[in-house]
């Protein structure tokens, strides 16, 4: 594969920053040593490049419930991550997740420097390297109106603390295809689920999913932007009236 066709296999993404990160790859793939890409890649990035053959020694590290993953090869033991604790010093005002991205992002950091955010109650976490948690501890002061304390983490030390806690329930639908469940799951009408779809804002494990017919399965991650993700489950029997009452599973 060369650059121009990998480039055109991520028409939604910054053309310089794919061609980057293509010839990183292609450099990669022939060391013989540990090499980690240091930047944060979307689902749709690199669930596409794992299916690449021309890159199948290139391994994705993250844990499942991670959206932003990094690209590595020939990587053992402790993974090149690091978790930064932003610790909110004045738990009276609640800080959200938009002003502690906007804290790292009004610092000069781009988006692609650090990974997924988190936000639980007054403390909030952030993936990095660790160059840029050396940067973030040393310059982050504070978020929103609030002042912050900053503490880097290894990744080992902290990561099971992120690990989403599900919240289960039941609903009943009428199929398993993805416009329905869409629908079910964000609270609207079919037709505003469709609108979702067509809009990307629909992914399916990870994947932008156009295709609205497509049936779900126990173990699918569906996430809905602005809504959630989810987890579907089971079928638990069939209604009466030939609907469907299924499992499903909320990420707090």
């Amino acid at each position: 594969m060369d650059k121009q066709s990998f480039v055109r296999a991520f028409s939604n993404e910054d053309t310089f920053r794919m061609a980057k990160l293509y010839e990183a790859l292609e450099r990669a793939r022939n060391y013989d040593f540990p090499f980690v890409v240091e930047e944060f890649y979307t689902p749709l990035v690199w669930s596409t490049v794992e299916k690449m053959k021309e890159f199948s020694n290139i391994t994705v590290l993250g844990e499942e419930f991670l959206e932003r993953r990094v690209f590595s090869v020939n990587w053992e033991g402790a993974s090149p991550l690091k978790i930064v604790e932003i610790t909110n010093l004045q738990p009276a005002i609640k800080l959200e997740h938009k002003d502690y991205l906007g804290a790292l992002l009004g610092l000069g950091i781009q988006r692609e420097k650090f990974g997924d955010l988190f936000v639980h109650q007054d403390v909030a976490y952030v993936l990095v390297f660790e160059e840029m948690g050396s940067y973030v501890t040393e310059h982050l002061y504070g978020a929103g109106k609030c002042a912050v304390e900053t503490k880097l983490y290894d990744y080992e030390d902290k990561v099971k603390e992120l690990m989403p806690s599900l919240q289960k329930f039941e609903a009943v639908v009428a199929s398993k295809r993805v416009d329905v469940i869409v629908a079910e799951l964000a609270k609207t009408s079919r037709g505003k689920a469709v609108e979702l779809i067509e809009r990307g804002l629909v992914l399916l494990n990870y994947q932008e999913c156009k295709e609205k017919s497509k049936e779900l399965k126990p173990e699918d991650t569906l996430t809905i932007r602005r809504k959630g993700k989810f987890k579907i489950g089971e079928v638990l029997k069939e209604t009466q009236k030939g609907n469907l009452r299924m499992e499903f599973y909320k990420f707090l």
